[in-house]
C-alpha cells in the first residue's frame, strides 16, 4: 500500500530538492513544458531553474538544430518525417545524433556543476546522453518528461530514473520496447499551464474575449511556427452554410498572420463565418480561446493535444498541417479515443466541417470525450511524481 506524504515531508522533501529543467527551442512545445514545471516548483518553495539547453551548446548548432528543424518543417515536411522515421531504430542515424547530442551538451558541464541539482528534468531529449555521463560524478537523479503520445528512441535514451508519460498507450508503447523500463513510468499527462486546468464555461471565455456566447466557435492554429495551409482552413470555414465564429492564431509566423489580414477580409464578406485573427498569442490566451471553443482545427502537436483535453476541447486534425512523425500518432489517438476527427484532403475537411457545424450532439460527444481524456492537472501530478523522486 502507498502511503500519501504527510505535509511535513512534503516541506522536508522541498527544502532538499534542487530542481534544474532542461528543454530545447525547437518549436513551443518543449518550452512550454518547461514553463508550465517550472511555475509549479516555485509555486511550492522548490529551487528550480528552467534552461534552454541549446543556450549551452554553441551559436553554430543552435543554430543548426532550432533553425534547421523549423525551417525544414515549413519548407521539406516530407524530409523531416524520413528523419524521425530512420532515428527511430537503433542504427547508424540514432547513433550519429546520439554522438552530436552529446558532443555539443557537453558545454554545459559547468552548470550542472555550478548549481548541484538534485533532480534534472528533461522536456526534449537533447541533454539526455550527456546527463547519462554527468550523474556518475555528480549522482543527481534523471526524470523525463515524454511530450509526445508515442515515445521516439531518441526518449530512451540514459536510463533514466524516472519517465513521465502522457497516457496509459504511452506507457504500453515505452514498456514494450524497453522492458527494463517497467516500474519507473508514471501516466501524468504532459505538462500544461495552469490555465488550461482553470474552471470556466465556454459563455464566460466567450464573453473574456468578446465572441459571441451562442455561436458555434473553433480556434485553428498550426503552432507557434504557423506552418502549412492555414488559409485553406479559412476557406472552408467561409464556404460553410452554418454560422460559426473562428478564432485563428498564426503563431511566429509574420507572413502569414499578413496573408490572412489579406484575404480574410475577402472570404468573410459573403460568408457566414466570422473571423478573429490573432499573431503569436500568450499561452493564458490560447487557453481562453480552447475554452471558449466547441472543437480546435490544427495540428496535433503533443502539447496542443493535451492543452485540447484539458480544456474540453474537440480536436479536428487536418492532415496537411501535420509535421510527419509524431504528431501523426497523436492524431491517431484522438481518432480512436472518440476526441478528435481527422481530415485528408480540403474536401474532407469541409464534409468535417458540415458535420459538426450542422449537429450541436456531434460537437458536444467529442468534448465529452476530450474531458474524459484531458489531464488538466498534470503538472501538479508531474511535480508530485518528480519529488518523490
Amino acid at each position: 500500500m502507498t502511503v500519501a506524504p504527510s505535509l511535513n515531508e512534503d516541506a522536508a522533501t522541498a527544502r532538499t530538492a534542487r530542481i534544474l529543467i532542461l528543454s530545447a527551442s525547437t518549436g513551443n512545445g518543449h518550452m512550454s513544458a518547461m514553463a508550465a514545471l517550472e511555475h509549479e516548483f516555485q509555486r511550492r518553495g522548490v529551487p528550480v531553474r528552467g534552461i534552454d539547453t541549446l543556450d549551452y551548446t554553441g551559436k553554430a548548432f543552435k543554430a543548426w538544430y532550432a533553425g534547421g528543424y523549423e525551417r525544414v518543417v515549413r519548407t521539406k515536411p516530407e524530409a523531416w518525417g524520413h528523419l524521425y522515421e530512420i532515428s527511430d531504430h537503433p542504427k547508424l542515424a540514432f547513433h550519429f545524433q546520439g554522438l552530436l547530442d552529446f558532443t555539443f551538451v557537453s558545454r554545459a558541464r559547468r552548470l550542472l556543476e555550478t548549481y548541484r541539482p538534485t533532480v534534472v528534468v528533461c522536456t526534449h531529449s537533447l541533454p539526455q546522453p550527456f546527463l547519462a555521463h554527468m550523474r556518475k560524478t555528480l549522482g543527481f537523479k534523471i526524470a523525463v518528461v515524454v511530450t509526445d503520445l508515442y515515445p521516439h528512441l531518441m526518449w530512451l535514451r540514459g536510463k533514466p530514473d524516472l519517465y513521465l508519460l502522457p497516457s496509459e498507450w504511452s506507457q504500453e508503447v515505452l514498456e514494450e520496447r524497453m522492458p527494463m523500463l517497467r516500474g519507473r513510468s508514471v501516466v501524468t499527462g504532459i505538462p500544461v499551464h495552469e490555465a488550461f486546468a482553470r474552471s470556466v464555461s465556454r459563455a464566460e471565455a466567450r464573453a473574456e474575449i468578446g465572441l459571441h456566447p451562442e455561436l458555434p466557435t473553433c480556434t485553428v492554429t498550426a503552432g507557434g511556427i504557423g506552418a502549412g495551409p492555414v488559409l485553406d482552413v479559412c476557406r472552408q470555414l467561409a464556404r460553410q452554410c452554418h454560422e460559426v465564429q473562428a478564432v485563428v492564431v498564426a503563431g511566429r509566423n509574420r507572413a502569414l498572420y499578413e496573408r490572412l489580414e489579406k484575404e480574410v477580409p475577402r472570404m468573410a464578406a459573403d460568408s457566414r463565418a466570422r473571423f478573429h485573427l490573432n499573431g503569436s498569442v500568450a499561452l493564458e490566451q490560447m487557453a481562453r480561446f480552447m475554452k471558449a471553443s466547441d472543437f480546435l482545427i490544427g495540428k496535433s502537436g503533443g502539447l496542443t493535444t493535451s492543452e485540447a483535453l484539458a480544456s474540453e476541447c474537440g480536436f479536428v486534425v487536418y492532415e496537411p498541417l501535420l509535421i510527419p512523425g509524431q504528431e501523426f500518432e497523436n492524431a491517431r489517438f484522438l481518432e480512436e479515443c472518440g476526441a478528435g476527427l481527422i481530415a485528408k484532403s480540403p474536401e474532407q475537411l469541409g464534409t468535417v466541417l458540415e458535420r459538426l457545424l450542422g449537429d450541436p450532439d456531434a460537437r458536444e460527444r467529442m468534448r465529452e470525450r476530450a474531458r474524459a481524456h484531458g489531464r488538466p492537472n498534470s503538472t501538479r501530478a508531474a511535480v508530485d511524481a518528480i519529488l518523490a523522486l
